[in-house]
């Protein structure tokens, strides 16, 4: 027997919410398991979850094309741990242990499949689950499938003849256009990212694309329409190595219909009258012949272009069947993980959830299992809010076809006119081609990091000249206090030489770097092989030293000596007007040597340059030090000067102070100011640029790898480190979390994950609280209703910049685009988690936190008032919500009623609070449905669309678990009342796992 304890005080009509409360749990309770099996046809049979314990996101049968929604049969991380979360807290509220029962169920099921067999580890550390996986029956992936890079399968750049912006895709190997399932454009271009939905170059050869079409069968194979390696592309269009241009975005040319394996044609564009199709069926029964078909957008194109897209390939075709509950992924194309797990990447929001759920079990069984998963999920969650671990200025990259993958980075060289080829060689490093003798500088100013005295720069470098020089590597950095690259000083640092194609990685403390211009604009002096001129005798190579002055490490030109015969020259020829002032010289010599000059007038002047004994020392080269030459060719019996006369020279000399000395070495640092090394414990990279260079005649050959920085700061964005961003996604061979991390969501922020360490995680706590709240803030700012939030925040930092102005709070989501209004109670509901479980264990709470919460409660309270009890399910973008009756949306009703039960069981006495919960359960109960059909399959649901007369009444998987747990905190708060402890009493089904 379970317990239902009813509290016999309540007065009758809460008596009566608490008995329909605990009816409605027990009555979805027994929907879920008659809604559980395992589909063989998810179009005729329509099941909620598999016999497996995974959630499907629907119950209800959703599309059979890629082209025209995403995949059916998807189970999510997000619903499968609130589907767990569910269940615990039903049981906590009634004690039936068939709810916990479910629990662990759903819960090793979550494990046993959204983690693809990867165990739980016993120390906490990243523990990667992918957040989507097949709940119902096996099916055909796309095709063709990229086994490194799974979302870049696919057909790329494959060429079709278009008239009047028709074509048709080839039937049968390779093309298998009778199969077509997902198209994206048509183009011309070089695809920057190897994806259906990538990018595109401008290609600057001149293209014989009738050429292109006869190439498509007649010499290539499959290789080049799955993965573009750039010999592919180089045979591909019998133009050897072809020209890119990296600043000019291709065209593209979007479908507006396609036929697809189904025998259906899909709008996916603008049709007649300017109709807007969504992935429409617009028409069905399409002549097998016609499958593959495509009609652009544009009906004026005409001749070969290029076309993107991907099939379902029957397996006697060579195609892949998904088994149930395998992971995918479902965008751009529907493709298996077949690698290891960091092609998989988990979604931010059911990540935190999932270490609830877990938490909740371990505090329910305590079973230590439940904790350990509970600390991994906490560690990988923390490691989302690490925002830059994925950015780099240049990187390695095997998927990337562009060496400019990240922010905004470009080229140029000096001389300007030396063409430059890039690639990518077998392991991902930007491969480099130079014809002639050059430096070329790879510049990158969108990426940036917050810097200190722990950072360091990591360049990854090779090259060697074509008739076997070395290569130079000179990285620059602009760093700024105020994220403004004008103004900013820069900052240069030394790198041996590469002498051979070995990839070396180097990391440079920031303490290394220094400055390479004054305040004023001047530039520092530097040793610069290209500064010295000199006769064939002298020998002069430019060397790494380390440790060559206050522990700097530097380049310096070292010059051999043979004897007295020579000249050699250091020239100010790199200077601005190629001209400098002479004030001192850092060097090391093992001989006498002597510094000369000629003056305005035409005078020649000299200073000792003593023997250093091993050691650098720098040289004041002062005027009244000077001594008057006894050679003087301009003399012309002029009057013997005091003192020489001049600001700036073009050059000076150094020669032996005695004539018979022979092989001796000279080097030199710098010219006047010994450059200061970077101090700062503060500062932004805003620019970073990576020159290499070689003086070989004929050019030389480079490689560049990762080039970023480590042990940046930690705050580095806005409300950081604490704050969850919208993207997670792993690089396969690398601890890296990579690619783009997006703009954050009030939605994603889920406090509750830093409660068990709030001294631990005080910083991380008060970012998100200071997140939230101010969201809250800016939008009482925008349309005067305090309680709802801001959509999104835009980041400073590359990837965030077209969405709005950067450091500020929008309401829109990607730019203009409309939020999902369960973004709104899910920001509520997490914050009143947080709230609860601290004042639970004693701890402090944020007192913003607490605002935040209370703010919600009135502002919900009040408009459930004015509404007549209707609470709120829209958030639109461009004025406050208004209530609909007719709009019930189940989870935000759960969300809504979850959030005000655990702030009133943490103690808020907002007024009002009970009047909203009341208005919840209500909302809840009038929704629950009861078909007048015996047994139906709906019957104790809550559902947006019921079907009568069909089995496809709809049911969204998620809904359950907000709901249960909703119902379950509603149960306890009313029998246990404020305050109370809702874990009190447990531990009673300790032999449950």
């Amino acid at each position: 027997m379970f317990l239902s304890p009813l509290n016999s005080r309540l007065p009758a009509g809460q008596k009566t919410g608490l008995n329909n409360a605990l009816s409605m749990i027990e009555g979805h309770h027994r929907f879920l398991k008659h809604n559980t099996g395992d589909t063989d046809d998810g179009s005729v049979q329509h099941l909620v979850q598999n016999n497996q314990g995974v959630l499907s996101n629907n119950r209800h049968f959703i599309a059979h094309t890629q082209m025209e929604y995403q995949p059916n049969g998807d189970g999510t991380t997000e619903g499968q741990a609130l589907h767990v979360l569910g269940y615990a807290h039903a049981y906590l509220a009634t004690r039936n242990p068939a709810y916990l029962e479910a629990a662990v169920w759903h819960r090793e099921a979550y494990v046993d499949y959204f983690y693809a067999g990867q165990p739980i580890p016993d120390m906490a550390s990243r523990w990667i689950s992918n957040w989507i996986i097949n709940a119902k029956e096996p099916c055909l992936a796309n095709w063709p499938i990229n086994t490194t890079a799974p979302t870049q399968g696919g057909y790329k750049c494959v060429p079709l003849r278009f008239v009047d912006g028709q074509a048709q895709i080839p039937h049968g190997s390779p093309f298998w256009g009778e199969y077509l399932d997902v198209l994206t454009m048509a183009h011309r271009g070089h695809m920057t990212w190897d994806s259906i939905n990538g990018s595109v170059q401008v290609i600057n050869n001149d293209v014989d694309w009738e050429q292109v079409l006869v190439h498509r069968t007649s010499t290539m194979p499959l290789a080049p329409w799955s993965s573009l390696a750039w010999v592919d592309w180089d045979t591909y269009l019998g133009k050897g190595v072809y020209d890119v241009d990296w600043n000019k975005k291709g065209k593209e040319y979007p479908a507006s219909w396609i036929n697809v394996w189904t025998g259906n044609k899909i709008g996916i564009g603008r049709g007649p009258n300017d109709q807007l199709w969504n992935g429409d069926i617009i028409e069905t029964d399409i002549p097998a012949a016609d499958v593959g078909k495509v009609q652009l957008a544009d009906n004026t194109i005409n001749g070969v272009y290029f076309v993107n897209y991907a099939v379902r390939l029957p397996l006697e075709h060579g195609g892949y069947m998904f088994e149930r509950n395998e992971v995918w992924h479902n965008r751009p194309i529907h493709t298996p993980l077949l690698g290891g797990a960091n092609q998989r990447g988990n979604a931010a929001d059911g990540e935190e959830w999932f270490m609830d759920a877990c938490y909740m079990l371990w505090r329910i069984t305590g079973h230590e299992r439940y904790k350990k998963a509970m600390d991994s999920c906490l560690f990988t969650a923390v490691e989302y809010t690490n925002i830059d671990s994925a950015d780099k200025f240049f990187r390695q990259d095997t998927a990337a076809h562009t060496p400019f993958t990240d922010g905004i980075s470009y080229d140029f060289t000096y001389p300007s006119d030396v063409p430059i080829t890039y690639g990518r060689d077998q392991d991902g490093y930007i491969a480099i081609y130079a014809q002639e003798a050059v430096d070329l500088s790879l510049e990158q100013q969108a990426v940036w990091f917050r810097v200190g005295q722990k950072s360091s720069i990591r360049v990854t470098y090779s090259g060697v000249g074509h008739e076997g020089g070395a290569v130079t590597a000179i990285p620059r950095l602009i760093v700024s206090m105020d994220k403004q690259e004008e103004g900013g000083l820069i900052w240069t640092a030394a790198l041996p030489d590469s002498a051979d194609d070995t990839m070396k990685t180097v990391d440079i403390p920031l303490n290394q770097f220094v400055q390479s211009t004054r305040e004023d604009g001047s530039e520092y002096v530097l040793a610069d092989l290209r500064a010295v001129v000199s006769a064939d005798s002298i020998i002069s190579k430019s060397v790494y030293i380390e440790g060559l002055i206050d522990g700097r490490n530097a380049k310096v030109v070292e010059s051999f000596f043979p004897d007295d015969d020579g000249w050699y020259s250091i020239g100010n020829y790199l200077q601005p007007g190629g001209v400098a002032p002479i004030e001192s010289i850092t060097y090391k010599a093992d001989a006498d040597f002597n510094l000369r000059l000629e003056d305005d007038d035409k005078w020649r002047w000299w200073w000792m340059l003593p023997a250093t004994n091993g050691e650098w020392v720098t040289k004041i080269i002062s005027k009244n030090d000077a001594t008057l030459s006894s050679y003087q060719p301009n003399q012309n019996d002029r009057p013997l000067p005091s003192s020489p006369v001049y600001s700036v020279v073009e050059e000076v000399s150094i020669l032996f102070d005695d004539s018979s000395t022979v092989n001796a070495t000279f080097a030199y640092y710098c010219l006047n100011d010994i450059p200061p090394r970077y101090t700062q414990d503060d500062g932004y990279t805003m620019n970073f640029r990576i020159t290499l260079g070689c003086t070989d005649a004929t050019g030389f050959n480079g490689r560049l790898g990762d080039c970023q920085v480590v042990d940046y700061r930690d705050d580095n964005l806005a409300y950081t480190p604490g704050l969850i961003p919208f993207s997670n996604i792993y690089e396969e061979g690398t601890d890296q979390i990579g690619a783009w991390r997006g703009m954050p969501y009030p939605g994603y922020q889920y406090p509750f994950i830093y409660t068990l360490e709030p001294e631990k995680y005080s910083r991380h706590l008060g970012n998100m609280t200071d997140f939230l709240y101010d969201s809250q803030q800016w939008y009482f700012t925008q349309f005067g209703q305090l309680g709802p939030g801001a959509s999104a925040y835009v980041w400073n930092r590359w990837d965030n910049y077209k969405y709005g102005t950067p450091d500020t709070f929008t309401i829109h989501h990607w730019g203009d685009g409309n939020a999902w209004s369960g973004y709104q109670p899910r920001a509520m509901m997490g914050a009143c988690r947080a709230w609860y479980e601290l004042a639970n264990n004693g701890k402090a709470v944020p007192p913003k936190l607490i605002a935040y919460a209370e703010n919600w409660l009135k502002w919900l309270i009040t408009f459930t008032k004015n509404s007549g009890g209707v609470l709120p399910t829209d958030f639109p973008m461009t004025g406050v919500p208004q209530p609909d009756p007719d709009d019930f949306t189940g989870h935000m009703t759960g969300l809504w009623l979850a959030g005000a039960c655990l702030a009133a069981l943490a103690g808020c006495q907002v007024a009002g609070l009970d009047e909203l919960i009341e208005a919840c359960v209500t909302e809840l109960q009038n929704n629950y449905v009861v078909t007048p059909v015996p047994g139906h399959p709906m019957n104790g649901s809550w559902s947006p669309a019921v079907r009568m007369g069909t089995d496809n009444g709809m049911f969204f998987g998620f809904w359950a678990g907000e709901i249960l747990r909703a119902l379950g905190l509603y149960i306890q708060y009313r029998n246990l009342g404020a305050g109370a402890d809702i874990y009190s009493g447990i531990g009673r089904c300790n032999s449950l796992n």
